[in-house]
């Protein structure tokens, strides 16, 4: 082999260690500022987080916006963030954190209980009252939005069950089984507080809706220990308005059915049993 072959093969060589080195500093200048910039949003979460145990809200709120400016999806920069506006009079601007953080994570209890706790005060009435009524009591085709359901809908809900009426309560039962579906399951809680309360004032005025509500009941919860006692002492409420003295002895049972607006009920009789008269419900 000649002097010239040699040669060709060295140069190639270290051709190729050359650009070998060059990819691993590249490589390694990348990895140490990803490294920094993971340590730098930590130093200022905790930065923060020492500004606010002292007070010093302002200084906490530029910790935290640096920490998120590095990585938006912090989510526990964002959560505190929210807190130090909470703690500055900003309650809107913290509100809207909390809502981003549950948009990130939706099993976040700690921003579920901040939003909580003042998002109904938020809610807003009149207008969007009827909307939702027709959406969801008129089982229309439910279209709305993740920031309609945090801002408007959902603090709605939490409205509506503190009030004593049947077709609230029933409409706040429905509102929260709609956002344990699109916004979180921590509303689950509440459709369910909502069912029972409803269950607790079933008001006769709308028959449809009432016989609608329980036939969900009867089809969600049979054979549920929690809701027998409840669902009973409904169906006896049913029993003692819709008949009205009717004379039940040798009855096997009464079926409703829905037709269009109007209840139409029928007085099953067959063989004595001694057993207590049951509901069917149908459309």
């Amino acid at each position: 082999m000649s002097w010239g072959k040699v040669l060709g093969v060295y140069v190639c060589l270290k051709e190729k260690d050359m650009r070998r080195v060059a990819f691993l500093g590249v490589f390694c200048l990348l990895l140490g500022s990803v490294l920094a910039l993971a340590q730098d949003k930590e130093e200022y979460y905790r930065t923060g987080y020492i500004y606010f145990s002292q007070g010093n809200y302002e200084r906490a709120l530029e910790a935290y916006q640096r920490a998120l400016e590095i990585d938006p999806q912090y989510v526990e920069a964002r959560y505190w963030l929210g807190k130090t506006l909470e703690q500055m009079g900003r309650v809107n601007e913290a509100l809207r954190e909390w809502r981003a953080v549950l948009s990130l994570a939706p099993r976040h209890r700690d921003a579920f209980q901040k939003w909580r706790a003042y998002a109904p005060s938020f809610a807003q009435d009149g207008e969007k009252v009827e909307r939702y009524k027709e959406a969801f009591l008129q089982e229309e085709t439910l279209n709305f939005s993740r920031e309609e359901g945090w801002t408007s809908l959902a603090p709605f809900g939490f409205v509506l069950l503190g009030r004593s009426d049947f077709s609230s309560l029933y409409l706040a039962s429905r509102i929260f089984g709609w956002a344990k579906e699109g916004l979180s399951p921590l509303f689950a809680p509440y459709e369910e507080q909502a069912m029972k309360k409803a269950l607790e004032n079933l008001d006769f005025g709308d028959l449809r809706l009432v016989y609608r509500f329980l036939r969900e009941l009867t089809e969600r919860f049979e054979g549920n220990p929690a809701w027998r006692e409840p669902l009973q002492k409904a169906f006896e409420q049913v029993f003692s308005y819709t008949l009205g003295g009717v004379e039940l002895q040798g009855a096997q049972g009464v079926e409703f059915t829905l037709l269009g607006g109007e209840v139409e009920k029928k007085v099953l009789y067959g063989d004595a049993t001694g057993e207590e008269a049951s509901f069917f419900l149908r459309e």
